[in-house]
């Protein structure tokens, strides 16, 4: 008996959650949301801090803003968008790896570079349909890339209670 429970245990932990096209859209959604805010954010204090500084007045001023924005921005947006997929993923009884979440927002970078290149070179030819697919799937990009990383490796936090409670039951006989 104890030899049935060991391997029914075995197979119980090597399965997955199920996945559900609303936990997915709510992963892709507020991945994107929490990356916009924190992007905002900075752009805020970096903005705050010009004014406050008295800097922006000049034509030079602007643009060494704008090179601090260049590197302010990307590593908001990364930790932001890889931040709100892993909170709402890991909902409830389910995690996944952070650190590949992290990883998918990275592979999902050249992606939106890719997309927007292609945008700008065939403007000219594309049809009104065509920029508004592919518009949003510009900034949605990287955190469908992260999202599929994150349920790559989602799995159960603990073990199904059923399992416990058996166990237990076992250990008293």
């Amino acid at each position: 008996m104890p030899e049935s429970l060991a391997t029914e245990k075995k197979e119980q932990s090597g399965q997955k959650p199920p996945r559900s096209v609303g936990r997915i859209a709510g992963e892709v959604l507020s991945g994107t949301a929490t990356a916009a805010a924190l992007v905002y954010l900075s752009l805020y204090v970096v903005g705050y801090g010009a004014n406050s500084a008295g800097l922006g007045n000049g034509c030079m001023d602007g643009l060494m803003i704008l090179g601090i924005m260049a590197y302010a921005v990307p590593p908001f947006y990364v930790l932001g968008c890889a931040i709100g997929i892993h909170f709402v993923g890991s909902r409830g009884n389910q995690t996944g790896s952070f650190m590949a979440t992290l990883g998918g927002v990275f592979l999902g970078l050249p992606v939106m570079a890719l997309l927007y290149f292609y945008m700008h070179v065939a403007e000219d030819m594309m049809l009104g349909i065509e920029k508004m697919i592919l518009w949003p799937l510009i900034f949605l990009a990287p955190a469908i890339m992260a999202t599929l990383c994150f349920n790559l490796t989602r799995r159960y936090r603990n073990e199904p209670k059923e399992d416990v409670d058996r166990e237990s039951n076992n250990q008293k006989e």
